[in-house]
């Protein structure tokens, strides 16, 4: 009713209109399908994260840019830096957080782990060798190649330990 009464005051044609309304819509349209496929773009972007070292190799080259940008004092180089650098901060906050959240355990917990790790085996690698030392019903050749073997265990299980921290 309302439409009919526009068309009325209107003198414009009635398919003109509606031509023009269909194309409206149809821009509308076309506008609300580019912005869902960027924020899919971005959506995806962000649940299929970057490591944590691919994001500080991109702040490097950032800083990089910064430092290299001739047509920048020597003070802004260094606001933008700081404001990079409490970016970087944050961003790898909260990087932190969600592998906590998706681990039970951030990155530098799991290193700590590992390194208590690594120096509960060198206590008990020392404990061990004193108990072969210790042992007066070995001689020396036994000894030797149980101190031999333990060092091995420990040099091969340390190791491990090592690549595995370095994982992380």
């Amino acid at each position: 009713m309302i439409i009919n009464f526009m068309f009325n005051i209107i003198d414009f044609d009635k398919e003109q209109i509606i031509e023009k309304l269909i194309f409206k819509n149809i821009n509308v349209m076309n506008k609300i399908l580019v912005l869902s496929l960027l924020s899919l773009g971005l959506s995806v972007g962000v649940s299929a994260q970057k490591t944590q070292e691919q994001m500080n190799k991109e702040y490097g080259e950032q800083y990089r840019a910064i430092g290299q940008d001739r047509t920048l004092s020597g003070q802004e180089k260094g606001r933008k830096k700081r404001e990079l650098s409490a970016k970087q901060r944050e961003d790898n906050r909260a990087y932190n957080e969600a592998y906590r959240q998706k681990n039970g355990y951030s990155k530098d917990d799991r290193k700590q782990q590992i390194e208590n790790r690594i120096d509960n085996l060198e206590k008990k690698y020392e404990n061990d060798k004193k108990q072969i030392d210790n042992n007066k019903s070995l001689s020396d050749s036994q000894r030797k190649t149980q101190k031999e073997a333990l060092k091995k265990n420990y040099k091969s299980q340390k190791e491990a330990l090592k690549k595995e921290k370095d994982k992380y």
